[in-house]
């Protein structure tokens, strides 16, 4: 296994945070009816689909940090139910409000989403991570001792199978759901880990890496708006995941020193996840996300930029704070100290084990 270094990389807590705020862009745009309102063919509308091709790899990009971030450490199931515990807390207390109040019909639907999100894929990233967290001690093993020769055919065939393939014959020959499903998050995760393993771009001037982020938007933006292809906006599109792992790479390097600027991204990184999780919750998502952004492209281009990328930062930065405030009451409660009770148990599971099968070999 190669030497990991053990200094937390800011830069991919940055990116981490890009890559929330890129999910919440899209959403404006999806969603809100921002995009949709644009008249095709007007500036509004190129612009807009400028936005939605350099956003649309946001999930691909939170995918591949995970197994970055996650390569050579020992991984913590608490960290699945902690997850879990933060979407039961948010979707409980929205049900209570909502239900309880008479904001919302009490419905069986509504009832499921607000009490067991997870088991009806209401947040179907957090439904496919958990799943995908009971498989990660093997994947780092894994990542750890495959050889560079068996990673790069591992990372081609992933390519050409579940990217390359689909275009041509025209469905998703493996199942994939167009991205939606824990088979390409594991993908993604297993890519992201070599990609820190063996310093993918290490060497390649950081000009160049954006230049081929840009050239791979640019590609996917043309096909779409000039040809009338769908195809390639895509979570499993080549192009939007080159440009993908070619942002980690990008931010993966950066080298963040400035005290204030370290403050804001450990403060912040914990709580983007929360920030889907609230602003995607069942009743958020149809009472105040449908279509609020539906007049963003009365009035010219610049106000159509400025209000859907402020709208999509002012909804990050304040769910943001949210969270933030969320994370302290855990701690204040102990939450996490409680779920760790599981790793500990695990680990002196673990080490019974060995001690067991170290006397019987004796």
């Amino acid at each position: 296994m190669e030497a990991v270094s053990k200094e937390r990389n800011y830069g991919v807590d940055l990116f981490r945070i890009v890559s929330m705020l890129m999910v919440v862009t899209l959403h404006v745009l999806n969603r809100g009816g921002a995009l949709g309102a644009a008249a095709k063919g007007s500036a509004e509308w190129y612009a807009g689909w400028v936005l939605e091709v350099i956003c649309y790899g946001a999930v691909d990009c939170y995918a591949l940090i995970s197994g970055y971030v996650c390569y050579g450490r020992r991984h913590k199931y608490s960290r699945a139910l902690y997850v879990w515990a933060q979407v039961f807390f948010y979707t409980a207390l929205a049900g209570a409000f909502f239900l309880g109040t008479g904001r919302w019909e009490v419905t069986e639907e509504a009832v499921a989403y607000s009490f067991s999100p997870i088991f009806h894929n209401h947040y179907w990233y957090i439904t496919s991570y958990i799943g995908m967290t009971f498989f990660i001690p093997f994947m780092n093993r894994a990542a750890e001792t495959v050889s560079g020769r068996d990673a790069a055919i591992f990372t081609g065939a992933s390519v050409v199978l579940f990217m390359v393939v689909p275009r041509f014959v025209g469905t998703s020959v493996f199942t994939l759901s167009g991205g939606y499903s824990m088979i390409w998050l594991i993908i993604l995760y297993m890519i992201g880990a070599f990609i820190r393993r063996f310093r993918i771009g290490e060497g390649v001037p950081r000009r160049v890496i954006l230049l081929f982020c840009l050239c791979s938007w640019a590609v996917t933006w043309v096909t779409r708006t000039y040809w009338g292809i769908e195809d390639l906006v895509s979570y499993i599109s080549p192009t939007i995941f080159a440009a993908s792992a070619g942002l980690l790479i990008l931010f993966s390097r950066l080298r963040i020193k400035n005290r204030v600027s370290v403050w804001l991204i450990k403060t912040f990184s914990p709580a983007t996840l929360g920030v889907y999780i609230i602003h995607v919750n069942y009743f958020i998502w149809r009472l105040y996300m449908l279509n609020f952004a539906v007049t963003f492209a009365d009035g010219g281009l610049l106000r159509y930029l400025g209000l859907t990328l402020g709208s999509a930062l002012a909804i990050y930065a304040a769910l943001s704070v949210v969270d933030v405030c969320r994370i302290k009451l855990f701690e204040l409660c102990r939450v996490p100290r409680a779920l760790a009770a599981l790793d500990r148990w695990l680990d002196r599971l673990g080490n019974r084990e060995v001690q067991d099968t170290n006397q019987t070999g004796s």
